[in-house]
């Protein structure tokens, strides 16, 4: 290829570059599973957070990471008019907003289980991708802080 032609391929591209857009993914989808086999809601897994739906299909909250005076931490979310602040997740724990454990999360590659504090098994829901966010996002969503 001929440096002109090389030139003008890239100052085509510089100047469609403005007009390119980002493709939209859809976000993936995780059912919330109770230990008795019940659908009790879905995960909605976006690449940079979680949202929390119930079984009607009424967003409950969200999860995502914020980092704190450089250190990444787990922020779980209401979904209200405030979007109130009602815990965190951190090293498979969670916490709620007054910092009392709620209970425990854990994941594998394929699927993500919620235990309360006495160590019975809550829930689970096969979350593919971003597991520990994910993970912890259902516990917030199956021990109730949701």
């Amino acid at each position: 290829m001929s440096k002109q032609k090389f030139f003008l391929i890239c100052a085509l591209l510089i100047l469609a570059l403005p007009h390119a857009r980002a493709v939209d993914f859809p976000p993936l989808k995780a059912k919330i599973i109770a230990p008795n086999g019940l659908v009790r809601g879905e995960a909605l897994i976006y690449h940079n957070y979680v949202e929390l739906l119930d079984s009607t299909g009424k967003r409950q909250g969200a999860i995502g990471v914020v980092v704190v005076q450089g250190r990444q931490r787990l922020f779980v979310i209401r979904e209200d008019q405030e979007r109130t602040l009602i815990g965190w997740a951190e090293n498979y724990r969670l916490y709620n907003a007054e910092n009392k454990l709620v209970g425990y999360y854990f994941w594998t590659p394929t699927r993500s289980y919620v235990y309360d504090p006495q160590m019975k098994k809550v829930g689970e829901a096969e979350c593919l991708a971003y597991q520990g966010v994910c993970a912890a996002g259902i516990a917030g969503f199956l021990l109730g802080l949701l």
